[in-house]
This record gives C-alpha cells, structure tokens and sequence, in this order.
C-alpha cells in the first residue's frame, strides 16, 4: 500500500486532526513515513491564524512538489486544515501540482478521496463545504504512531468552531460555528483510551469553556463543560484530565468548585 506523509502546522485541535486522519489512513493499509520525498501521499495540516504559518506551508509544498514531481508523477499532494477552509480553489490555482484540498469538516473524508485520486477517477478534489455532525467524526487514534513504546496521553475532540467573531482572528471563519459532541460520545471514546493504556486525556476545542452550551445546557447549577468533566474523570484508570483553551467568560462557580471537588 501507498505511504503517506503527513506534517501539521498550528495549534493542539490540527494535530488532533492529523492524528485521526493518519489513524484512518493506517486502517486502510496506508502505511506512515518521515521520508516526505519517497511518500506516495503528502498531506500538510495548515493554520491561518499567524501569515507566517500559511507562507511557510506553501512553501513547504512548493518544494516538495519540484522535488517529487521530477520522480513520483502519481504521487498524491494535499492540503488539509484552516487555509484549505479559507483558501479552497485558489491553492490548486496557485499551485497546480496540488490534487487535494480538505476543509476542516471533512478529514473524515480524506481516505475515500485518496482513494479515488489514486484510481484516476477524479484528477483533484476541493471538499470544503460545511457538513453536518462532522464534530463526531473526529475520534480515531493512532497513539503510538511509528513507535514501538505505548503513549499515555491523548487528546480528545469536544467540540468544533467558535461563536466569538473577534476582529483580530480567522477562526469562526474557518472552523465554522460552536458544535459540541454528546457526553456519552466523549466518554465512550475516552474509555477505550484507557483500555489501551492512556491515562491522561486533553480535552480540546476553541473555547471548552463553551461546550455543550446550546446542545446540553445547564443543569443542577452545573455547565455543560462541568457535567462533561464530572462524567470523563468517574472513567475507572483514567488518571488525569487536562483542557485548552478555556475563556475567561466560562469560569464559572461550579467549575472552580470542580477543581476542588474532583481529584
């Protein structure tokens, strides 16, 4: 089967991303390498929020593209993330060595794409479009990846996008609005964690302060966010559990009395 390269630009919830894609991808009998100039499949996770980040991950693919063109023609080069959202079309314009553009609500999408891309039947792919329930689809781990030593910590996906609209960032823009996973979803995919040996989880979203809000709401003087840290720390060997980015807005009573309450 094909190898595939995959390198991540940006925050916690991209390498998430980049960790359940490589996870659907080895599932598939796709194998992962380090070596990006004899990979069959490049795939760079992008960021918007810094110039930077976007320059440097066109660069990168430019580079890599004059390289692997002149020996691998049928090699598979993609973006995924933040400024495959914003961008779209516009990078397979820009640079036309490129077969694939994934926008943040579709990584799930990326191993059928890769699929067809490799079989000739479609010559690119420009999946951006909002899609329904695409929070709960981001829940596959490969832990330890190419390494031989077991990991004891993971991250978890609780939610997607972002409600503030603050001038000065990109992000409800490219990762749409707030969508929160059920607390019986998270749970569940955090107890099969454990099971394979993590005992420390993440939990991650834009603002996790801001979880559940609309979906689940308050209850019993308890934020949605509260309830959810209540039901993932009564998970039986799990040892720690950690969050980002909190907002400020969100720290409530019944989550500083949480801190003191759960240990």
């Amino acid at each position: 089967m094909p190898s595939v390269f995959i390198k991540t630009y940006g925050c916690q919830m991209n390498e998430r991303d980049s960790e359940a894609v490589a996870a659907q991808l080895v599932s598939k009998g796709y194998s992962m390498t380090a070596d990006v100039l004899n990979a069959d499949i490049i795939l760079l996770n992008t960021c918007s929020v810094r110039d930077a980040a976007e320059k440097k991950a066109l660069g990168k693919m430019g580079h890599v593209a004059g390289q692997l063109r002149a020996k691998n023609r049928t090699a598979v080069l993609g973006f995924m993330g933040c400024m495959a959202q914003s961008r779209g079309r516009e990078l397979i314009d820009q640079l036309p060595d490129v077969d694939l553009v994934i926008g943040t609500q579709k990584f799930h999408r990326t191993a059928d794409h890769i699929g067809d891309l490799l079989a000739g039947r479609v010559n690119a792919v420009v999946d951006t479009n909002e899609e329904q329930g695409s929070e709960s689809t981001i829940r596959e781990h490969l832990l330890n990846g190419a390494s031989d030593k077991k990991s004891v910590t993971a991250f978890v996906s609780i939610m997607q996008g972002c409600n503030q609209f603050c001038t000065f960032c990109i992000v409800p823009s490219t990762r749409g609005r707030e969508r929160s996973r059920s607390i019986d979803d998270i749970v569940s995919e955090c107890r099969e964690l454990v099971a394979r040996g993590v005992r420390e989880v993440t939990l991650l979203g834009q603002i996790v302060t801001s979880y559940g809000r609309r979906e689940i709401g308050e209850r019993e003087g308890k934020s949605a966010f509260v309830q959810l840290i209540e039901a993932v720390h009564r998970i039986e060997g799990l040892e720690r559990i950690r969050f980002t980015s909190p907002h400020p807005k969100g720290y409530g009573d019944d989550l500083v009395e949480a801190y003191g309450r759960l240990d």
